[in-house]
């Protein structure tokens, strides 16, 4: 599953932490999540945090903590949020000493786990670490129904630092997406190059549904607005 974030890490906020879409975003999470059920202050786990990028919008509603796998990542997330408890784990068998009345893991990071197995075992300890009536939010990376191959071009011009970026996002091999990263990064007038491949899982809708169901979650809602990219999964741990 893991993915070197090393390098990426020391520029990550600058390239992809935008106010213009993680605000918007983060404002329909949080409705849906009180839509079904999450009280205001509720413990909430953000799952495959990073840097803390959408923690900010978070804080101030509910008891946040992160996870994730980089602990290059979570070295930025603790020292930009020194109040807030972040764990290293990941996210196919993480095992923590507290549950949660809420989990989230956005911007498609799930894809990370690259295979179904992977996926059916998240999903199973993501249930574990859950309250009753606790609520989780997946937002997919894609799926196979929907997927196609693209170019991601993009730049960041702030003082200091100037980053060209270009990312090809191909189908490499069958419910495989292969992200290779082209960044150019230009700082104090020196230009650097950096190249990293990655690889994703590429899940049906079947496949997520499935994997939620059967590990024990209620699906209350498949968002499919534009608010949340790549929409939502939503399952409750409903305990009779």
């Amino acid at each position: 599953m893991y993915s070197d974030f090393k390098t990426i890490s020391t520029y990550y906020d600058a390239l992809y932490v935008n106010d213009r879409e993680y605000a918007p975003e983060a404002a329909k999470v949080k409705e849906l999540l009180t839509k079904h059920g999450v009280p205001p202050r509720a413990d909430l786990l953000v799952l495959a945090c990073g840097t803390g990028g959408h923690i900010p919008y978070f804080k101030d509603d509910y008891h946040v903590s992160g996870l994730d796998l980089s602990e290059n990542m979570l070295a930025l997330a603790r020292k930009k949020f020194p109040g807030l408890r972040f764990h290293y784990g990941n996210l196919i068998n993480f095992e923590l000493e507290t549950d949660f009345d809420a989990m989230i893991c956005l911007y498609g990071s799930i894809g990370f786990v690259k295979t179904v197995d992977n996926l059916r075992s998240s999903m199973k300890h993501i249930i574990a670490h859950l309250r009753p009536d606790g609520l989780v939010l997946i937002t997919p990376w894609s799926t196979v129904e929907e997927f196609q191959d693209i170019i991601v071009v993009d730049a960041t011009d702030k003082p200091g630092l100037k980053i060209a970026r270009m990312e090809h996002v191909r189908l490499k091999e069958p419910k495989i997406v292969e992200v290779t990263f082209h960044h150019l990064l230009g700082i104090r007038n020196e230009v650097t190059y950096h190249k990293q491949s990655m690889e994703i899982g590429l899940f049906s809708r079947q496949e997520y549904l499935s994997a939620m169901t059967d590990a024990g979650l209620k699906i209350v809602e498949e968002y499919t607005g534009t608010d949340v990219r790549g929409g939502a999964y939503i399952g409750k741990r409903i305990v009779r």
